[in-house]
């Protein structure tokens, strides 16, 4: 980085610059610096947040939660059917996770009966992946919540990209 940049950004035409020293005694410089950096890691952070694809993160989250909180009620505690408690609670998380990407991670304001029905095609496909993923990973001796967290993983680079490209056009 050009080193006039540091004084010269924030200081009238008037004043001299020079290039900071790196000691104590250049406070001038130093405050310019920190706040550059701040400034730096303000739009960083803005830029992160405001990003679709950590939004998405966020929700896909909330959707995981209430996925593996459903998948723990209904087998763990209920000893609902496996394959039953793993197609419910997608189910329950879909609803989540579709109202979240559409109004906040994507910021879509097209027609939702569109979006829902590419959505249902895409939950279709991810609701049988899931039941098979996780049904398939626990009979090779997983846990069935780490076969999940396995599964969401790989399902959530996928559905990215699908909801991107596809869903919430």
């Amino acid at each position: 980085m050009n080193e006039d940049r540091w004084h010269t950004a924030r200081m009238p035409a008037s004043t001299p610059t020079a290039p900071p020293t790196g000691s104590d005694s250049d406070s001038r410089g130093e405050g310019v610096r920190a706040t550059s950096v701040a400034g730096g890691l303000t739009r960083t952070v803005g830029a992160l947040f405001g990003h679709s694809a950590f939004r998405f993160l966020v929700s896909g989250g909330a959707g995981a939660a209430v996925d593996g909180g459903m998948l723990f009620l209904l087998h763990g505690k209920l000893h609902v059917w496996l394959p039953l408690a793993t197609f419910l609670s997608v189910a329950t998380s879909y609803g989540v996770n579709f109202s979240l990407n559409r109004f906040w991670s994507f910021n879509s304001v097209a027609r939702v009966g569109g979006q829902m029905a590419r959505y249902l095609i895409l939950a279709a496909g991810n609701w049988i992946f899931n039941v098979a993923m996780v049904t398939g990973l626990a009979a090779l001796g997983l846990h069935y919540l780490v076969a999940k967290l396995i599964t969401l993983a790989v399902a959530g680079a996928l559905n990215y990209v699908g909801y991107r490209v596809w869903v919430f056009r």
